[in-house]
């Protein structure tokens, strides 16, 4: 498993490795596992979890072509000889002809590619292109939903018997990791609407202000508490939204509060009245997965592949209709609370579908088809 990034990595690609990793070492069919970590993380923290793991620092580059991973990672993998290459940041690499199975995990610069930011563009632009080279060079490719295999089949061209979903899990809720954020006041438990994620353009944040804006009386203008990292470059696109809350008069009920630590998120979630997602575009977004699993009222954007991730367990809105989204607080505000109790059952069931052990299963599946096939495929060529 190469993990070949420019030396960065977010928060849900290091729980995805840290949940993953451990189940992949420990699996019946996986006689030994290689991971690639960029040089700029510290492999040492990475051990204790999975200790039977062999691990290698790879050369952080923009390009990543299979010279520039670096010389101690090439050793280490013409030692290893592996049956078969996992890089899960849908970057081109190659390796003696070993067969090779990219995953698409940001579908961001294939939606919203025209970014009104021209560093953002150029960036996306860039971003899209190594994917799209990535995913036509490898034997097999895992999309993290259907939306993205759709994208990969319909707009690339991929066939179809090359790509295969295998969706994030979630995590078990502990409770005793709870604790209340020092920026939301006693006052707002249970009374606040809540949605987190990373600032950015593609997050439609600016439609949750407005429809802050059309609930025009206290009874059904319930705070709303805003978390999450300013995106890199993002700082304008930050003070935008900052100017039209104070603009529309909405400073006394929206606040923004940062980064969150994971008891702090837990805490959110389980004492907010609702939980909204307003992104405009996700590949499978593991924010909605923590919501569910901490049984929110949940309301969301139509934009796939969010549908296909709440089912039924949210309500949901056209992206950029921020009446339509006032209505849904509206509601959800006025909702008594057996009716809140069962809507948050049902997203827990909801929540229930998605593990990290399906997640190892299908993995190894999908990476047992490339062997298989690149194997067929040689012997007929021989």
């Amino acid at each position: 498993m190469l993990n070949i990034t420019a030396g960065g990595m977010s928060g849900g690609y290091k729980t995805h490795l840290a949940r993953l990793v451990p189940l992949l070492a420990e699996y019946p069919e996986v006689e030994s596992l290689l991971v690639g970590m960029p040089q700029t993380v510290d492999i040492a923290e990475w051990r204790e979890s999975a200790p039977s793991v062999q691990w290698v620092p790879l050369r952080c580059t923009l390009a990543a072509r299979g010279r520039e991973v670096g010389r101690e990672a090439r050793m280490m993998i013409e030692r290893f000889r592996p049956d078969v290459l996992f890089i899960p940041t849908a970057r081109h690499f190659a390796w003696n002809g070993t067969p090779v199975v990219s995953m698409v995990r940001n579908m961001m610069p294939a939606v919203l590619g025209h970014s009104v930011y021209p560093t953002e563009w150029i960036r996306n632009w860039g971003r899209l292109r190594q994917m799209q080279s990535a995913v036509r060079r490898s034997d097999r490719v895992i999309a993290i939903s259907q939306f993205v295999r759709d994208y990969l089949t319909d707009d690339l061209g991929l066939d179809q018997s090359r790509v295969g979903v295998v969706y994030h899990g979630i995590d078990p809720v502990d409770e005793r990791d709870m604790r209340q954020p020092v920026a939301v006041s006693d006052e707002l438990r249970g009374g606040f609407v809540f949605t987190a994620g990373l600032i950015y353009p593609y997050r439609g944040l600016e439609y949750l202000i407005e429809a802050w804006g059309h609930l025009r009386t206290g009874s059904d203008r319930p705070p709303l508490v805003i978390a999450g990292k300013i995106g890199q470059g993002m700082k304008r696109y930050y003070r935008k939204l900052v100017g039209m809350v104070e603009r529309r008069g909405l400073a006394s009920h929206i606040r923004f509060v940062g980064v969150l630590n994971r008891g702090e998120m837990a805490w959110c979630y389980r004492n907010c009245s609702a939980f909204v997602m307003t992104s405009r575009v996700e590949a499978c977004p593991n924010i909605a997965l923590e919501a569910m699993a901490h049984g929110c009222v949940c309301i969301s954007t139509d934009n796939p592949p969010m549908p296909e991730v709440f089912g039924e367990a949210a309500r949901y809105y056209r992206a950029g209709a921020a009446d339509q989204l006032a209505q849904h607080i509206r509601d959800i505000v006025a909702l008594p609370r057996d009716q809140r109790e069962q809507i948050g059952r049902h997203a827990l069931t909801q929540a229930g579908r998605f593990t990290w052990q399906a997640c190892c299963e299908k993995t190894v599946e999908e990476l047992q088809k490339a062997i298989t096939h690149h194997d067929r495929d040689w012997k007929g060529n021989g």
